[in-house]
């Protein structure tokens, strides 16, 4: 149950990062 958890939280970690770094190049190809 425990490494269910935990590799759910690495999936979500890794989805806001992904999420983040896209946000972040949008950004700069506007500016």
């Amino acid at each position: 149950m425990l490494t269910i958890i935990s590799y759910f939280g690495f999936l979500l970690v890794l989805l806001i990062l992904t999420s983040v770094l896209f946000i972040g190049l949008s950004s700069i190809e506007l500016i």
